[in-house]
């Protein structure tokens, strides 16, 4: 005989199982970060000066689906991921198992920026999940820390574009 699980008793599950996933520590360093190569990142403001920042790639479907999930925010401020597509697309960003909020810049295919979210962690509770989507088709997505964008001026007629770093050559 089967029994009826009642409406208490599977929310209950649900807050106990949330409870275990949001209790999983962040990481400062994991498999997937530590297999994404370097890039540079030059970001042009339309007004204002250029720079460039260091960048982890994350140019595959494992390194992309990673992203921030389970990085502490300290790791988050320090290290931006640039997401790269290998063609166009409208890609939606999501905060599973993100600790910390986060900003994204999705890049149409010229570097201009398409759009900019700041993006909110949620809890595997919450009813609102949402996903974060580029306007148009882009070819890549610019992961920093909150007011990243706003403190070094960019808006949607900014350029962001990108090199390899080489590897430094072993030495015998």
């Amino acid at each position: 005989m089967t029994r009826p699980i009642s409406l208490l008793g599977f929310v209950s599950a649900l807050l106990m199982f949330g409870q275990v996933a949001l209790a999983k520590e962040c990481e400062l360093d994991n498999d997937a970060l530590r297999a994404m190569p370097k890039v540079m990142v030059s970001i042009s403001p339309e007004s204002g000066e250029p720079h460039e920042v260091e960048a982890k790639l994350a140019n595959n479907n494992v390194t992309r689906a990673a992203g921030f999930q389970y990085v502490c925010a300290s790791v988050i401020a320090d290290e931006p991921i640039l997401f790269v597509f290998q063609r166009l697309r409208k890609p939606g960003f999501h905060m599973h198992n993100v600790v910390a909020p986060i900003d994204i810049a999705f890049i149409q295919e010229g570097g201009k920026i398409d759009s900019m979210h700041a993006m909110k962690p949620y809890s595997l509770i919450s009813l609102d999940k949402p996903l974060y989507h580029s306007q148009g088709l882009v070819i890549a997505a610019l992961e920093t820390r909150p007011n990243y964008f706003s403190d070094h001026g960019l808006d949607a007629d900014s350029v962001i574009t990108w090199r390899a770093i080489p590897e430094p050559a072993l030495q015998d």
